[in-house]
This record gives structure tokens, sequence and C-alpha cells, in this order.
């Protein structure tokens, strides 16, 4: 659960910057930044098709604090790591899933490609659109 609530959080810092507010509490010991639970379960079920059961993160940096209804976090955290993306080159189509290939680039420069990946989908409505849910994600680094 851990990886799915550090996507929701991630995805967010980096592609929804308005939903990270500051903790209104001075100096907050769980981190500066807020994001509502929600909004990090929607990211989730949105990209995975799964519902998240929200918990703090302890011992796994970076570390969350779940306080019932918002995620208390360090979003410098999050934004300090390179971000990668995916390089779909391949594509073979099943009966209900689709599995991609390709490789993993820094958004920075594209010419770091630190891996491989393989990715499995199944066709999915977001939001009332068609769009494709992550079932499986498997990256072979370099």
């Amino acid at each position: 659960m851990n990886e799915l609530i550090h996507f929701g959080i991630g995805h967010n810092v980096i592609n929804n910057k308005k939903l990270i507010t500051k903790c209104p509490r001075k100096n907050c010991e769980y981190g500066p930044s807020l994001i509502s639970a929600k909004n990090v379960a929607a990211s989730v079920k949105k990209y995975f098709d799964l519902e998240v059961e929200h918990e703090s993160i302890e011992g796994d940096a970076p570390e969350v604090y779940y306080d019932g209804k918002n995620y208390h976090f360090n979003a410098a955290n999050y934004r300090n790591e390179p971000i990668y993306y995916a390089e779909v080159q391949d594509v073979k189509r099943g009966k209900k899933v689709i599995t991609m290939t390709g490789e993993l680039y820094n958004i920075k420069d594209k010419s770091d490609r630190p891996g491989r990946f393989t990715a499995k989908a199944k066709p999915y409505k977001w939001d009332k659109k068609d769009t494709w849910a992550i079932l499986s994600l498997e990256v072979v680094w370099y």
C-alpha cells in the first residue's frame, strides 16, 4: 500500500501542484506540505483502478503522516528525485489486457535512459472517459 500512497502524493506534487497546500500549523512536526487523502485516492483510482487504505508511512522514505483526513509530508522529498517517464516502444494487444514495453527516460534529459519496463493494462473508464488502468509494472534498471 505504501507504494500506492507514494504514487498518489508524488503524482500530485509533480502534476497537480495546486492540490498541495501548506500545513496550517507553524513548524508542523509531520511536514510542511499537505494533500487531502481524497486527492491521493483519486489519483490511485484513476491510474490503477484500486482503492487506497489510508495510513501513515514510517521508516520508508519519504515518511508520510496520515491524520485521518490529509497526508502531511515534505514536498521537497518528491521534487528532489529525478522524474522518469515511460516511452512505450511496443504494444501487444490481448483480449482483455495490453502489454507495453519500452524505456524510461529523464524528463530533463531524454538521453538519460536508466532502464526498460514492461507494463500490463486493462481498458478502463475514468470520469466517463476511456483510458487504461495499470495492472503491473516491471522495471529492469541498467
